[in-house]
């Protein structure tokens, strides 16, 4: 299996540990902004981004920054990008085959999602977060590691969600909403919705 990874900076060094697990033989590393080598596995400047594809590469976007991760998906809408699960990631009852019907998640080691969550695409789900029943998580997401999303969540696309925030369960014919690309600081606890576009941060997050 072969794939590319866009990206040299230190998520796309932390997404190796999931694509060496998942046992690819050719990987390659794509960034306009660094060359060389990350340990034996080269990278490439975004214009041999094509060609990889010719090869039969396929793509994952090694990126945090989600503004960047949107322009890259945009400007590279036709090459195949997959889902990367790490092995010691725990999915609940049918969501393996929920997350494999979407395209470019990164799911690190320890995550751990419950059943009945509808995922979106482009999303990153880092050590040790964990998303409960019924949530929805939209394209762009990004979950920091030790995150806890409680049931009955909606994150909406872009959001940001800091390391070790906590969003306290909203039901299942109210949702608990976090809105489009707003920011949840780190250690925050989420009581209620977040409107878009903001950051808050806090016990309770305001």
């Amino acid at each position: 299996m072969k794939i590319a990874v866009f990206g040299a900076g230190g998520l796309a060094k932390e997404i190796l540990d999931i694509v060496v697990n998942l046992k690819f033989e050719n990987i390659v590393f794509i960034d306009n902004k660094f060359y060389g080598f990350i340990w034996d596995y080269p990278i490439v400047n975004e214009k041999e981004t094509y060609f990889l594809a010719k090869e039969n590469y396929k793509f994952v976007i090694g990126i945090g920054d989600t503004k960047i991760r949107k322009k890259i998906k945009e400007k590279f809408s036709d090459i195949e990008y997959i889902n990367l699960i790490h092995p010691f990631a725990v999915l609940g009852y049918k969501q393996r085959e929920e997350v494999e019907r979407k395209k470019g998640n990164v799911i690190f080691a320890g995550v751990k999602i419950s059943n009945s969550v509808k995922v979106g695409n482009f999303g990153i789900y880092y050590y040790n977060s964990t998303v409960g029943h019924d949530c929805i998580i939209e394209d762009f997401v990004t979950i920091c590691p030790g995150a806890n999303i409680s049931g009955n969540v909606k994150v909406c696309e872009g959001a940001f969600i800091g390391a070790n925030a906590c969003v306290l369960q909203g039901d299942l014919a109210n949702k608990k909403i976090i809105g489009r690309n707003s920011v949840v600081g780190a250690g925050a606890v989420v009581t209620k919705n977040v409107a878009e576009n903001i950051m808050v941060k806090g016990i309770p997050a305001k």
